[in-house]
């Protein structure tokens, strides 16, 4: 069967129209789009074509099935080619369709369920890297178990398993501080673009760091339950009755652990997910309440062991000499630091519709693929967003310039040429929804800004970025900061011309002419892996549209997905098994 690229334009069949419920749940093969229900936008957006054209009358590339289901003929087999089309702003009509795209089945996953289930789910980066964190301080007890059967004595102390536990809990802490975290992407997902694609594809995984911090939290778990249990046999081992220190160190210890069961009982993921707010709050306050009982522990001990020291130690003799408590110190500094840096900040308010605001501050510059944490009630709670870069100002000859699509003058993002950053905040909760009724003009800000999963796109080139409602907000920071990065956009939302304004628009078919901008309120909630896929797929036949940039005619060498963790992880799942790297958030935290 010939390629269905290979077919001559030939008019359409008027399209039927698809309209879509917002209480209507559509299936499809590997994902669905993120589809914001809000009563503020059910009403269909018009499109805005070049000509005042309609899809039903207007030419565009259609695509056979393709002749085999198994995947992409030999790119070497072919020559470039080009997909024209009469463009629309907002296409009407299905994805795949409008773009030229191949809509028959996609070809299988990779190896059998067993295989994918070790190798992209339970065998995640994120799931190794924990494992390498617990399973080396398993390793650890088990040396103690076996040098202690060897030379029949108790080798392991209540001291050694205390400083474990600090050494754990502090490991935990140090990979989430934002300045370590942004170390690590300078190395892994800035500086190793130089490396060839494969050792890419590994150091764009730095994202999965978090796996150290559940791993540190859970071995932390387990060396204090040690703990606990070397510490009684060792008071029940001396004569005389239980002072008042030691049983102040028991009811501290026993509170301790209920405590870190509890915190890990609600970092748990699907309880994490269920009841988030809940998991929020006893992270933090039980944490602070830990790190206090912590402090007084170690301060008891140190007691303890200063009164029964023979020849008699002084308390502060003690005190410096025990890690535990140098490691502590360090940990409580870690945590107070981005507390330390909570700011009121002034912030511009520019409503884009009822359903999104856009937030602009001036106090400082940002780079692309990086989160701040606002809050209007810091102890309560803080939420991170991506932040856009002010873009640069237009130079001379960009200052006219008109749209691919609709011969009309561009429209810029606000504040360019200005100091500062914007993020976009979309209705998806009360806090949210809040912030859109009434816009602040003072909002807190927390730590410093911190680089996330977007990061890694600028590791490949070209790359395919895929966004799901405002989870367009996080890849516009590339596209005005690198605008001639080498990228297909895929971006599905209701209504985005209504919703995101025009300015989002134009920079979005700017930096791809032929991105692919799906309005769910029309055609429905697409099959995003496909989608993504058959774009992949084009690039390694070298078959393209006509607006695709020429630094962008390349084979793409991965995928970046920001949408919520249903899609995201589907999405992921789907193309990775099927051979495309991809890389989207893990919703650790």
């Amino acid at each position: 069967m010939a390629s269905p690229y290979s077919q001559e334009l030939k008019p359409a069949e008027p399209t039927p129209a698809h309209p879509v419920q917002s209480d209507v749940v559509e299936q499809v093969d590997d994902c669905e789009s993120e589809d914001e229900s809000d009563d503020s936008i059910r009403e269909t957006s018009r499109d805005l074509e070049s000509g005042g054209t309609t899809a039903a009358n207007t030419p565009y590339a259609t695509a056979s099935p393709a002749s085999s289901s198994s995947g992409f003929s030999d790119p070497k087999k072919h020559n470039e080619k080009t997909i024209a089309r009469v463009r629309q702003l907002v296409p009407d009509i299905d994805p795949l369709e409008y773009h030229g795209l191949d809509s028959s089945p996609l070809p299988p996953k990779k190896g059998n369920r067993l295989y994918r289930y070790l190798r992209w789910n339970f065998g995640s980066v994120y799931r190794r890297i924990f494992c390498l964190a617990f399973m080396g301080n398993a390793a650890a007890v088990l040396w103690f178990i076996i040098r202690s059967g060897i030379e029949n004595r108790p080798i392991l102390t209540y001291q050694q398993a205390a400083t474990a536990v600090t050494a754990n809990i502090l490991m935990a802490i140090v990979v989430r501080n934002e300045h370590i975290v942004n170390a690590f992407f300078w190395i892994f997902g800035t500086r190793a673009k130089v490396l060839p694609l494969w050792a890419r594809t590994l150091s764009a995984k730095i994202y999965s760091y978090g796996g150290l911090h559940s791993g540190g939290a859970v071995a932390a778990t387990f060396w204090y339950a040690i703990y606990l249990v070397l510490l009684t046999m060792d008071y029940r081992s001396q004569e005389g009755p239980l002072d008042a220190i030691r049983g102040y160190i028991y009811l501290f210890s026993y509170a301790i652990i209920a405590m870190l069961v509890v915190m890990l009982i609600f970092a748990y993921p699907r309880v994490r997910v269920l009841m988030h707010n809940s998991f929020e709050n006893t992270h933090r306050f039980m944490g602070w309440t830990v790190v206090g009982l912590f402090w007084a522990q170690i301060m008891l001990q140190t007691a303890d062991a200063s009164n029964n020291s023979s020849p008699h130690q002084s308390f502060g003799h003690v005190f410096v000499r025990n890690a535990a408590w140098w490691m502590l110190l360090i940990t409580t500094l870690l945590i107070a630091y981005p507390w330390s840096r909570m700011r009121l900040r002034n912030v511009e308010a520019e409503v884009l519709s009822s359903h999104c605001v856009k937030l602009n501050f001036d106090y400082r510059e940002v780079y692309f693929g990086q989160a701040i944490r606002l809050t209007d009630a810091p102890l309560k709670e803080t939420h991170a967003f991506g932040v856009i870069p002010h873009p640069l100002a237009p130079t001379a000859a960009e200052i006219d310039e008109k749209s691919s699509i609709t011969g009309e003058p561009i429209q810029r993002l606000s504040h360019c040429g200005d100091k500062g950053f914007s993020v976009i905040v979309s209705h998806a909760g009360d806090w949210t929804r809040k912030i859109i009724d009434y816009p602040p003009s003072q909002i807190y800000t927390r730590g410093t800004p911190q680089f996330g999963v977007m990061r890694c796109a600028g590791l490949f080139s070209p790359v395919i970025v895929i966004g799901t409602g405002s989870g367009i907000a996080p890849c516009l920071s590339l596209f005005t900061q690198h605008p001639d990065h080498p990228v297909r956009i895929i971006w599905s939302t209701p209504n985005p011309l209504q919703t995101y304004g025009r300015a989002v628009l134009d920079l979005v078919y700017k930096t791809d002419p032929a991105a692919v901008v799906i309005d769910t309120r029309k055609t429905g909630r697409p099959d995003l892996v496909k989608i993504a896929y058959r774009v992949w797929e084009q690039s390694r036949m070298g078959v393209f549209p006509e607006e695709v940039k020429t630094q962008a005619r390349k084979p793409c060498e991965a995928a970046v997905i920001i949408s919520n963790q249903k899609v995201t992880e589907k999405v992921v799942y789907g193309l990775e098994s099927r051979g495309l790297p991809t890389y989207g958030a893990l919703f650790d935290s």
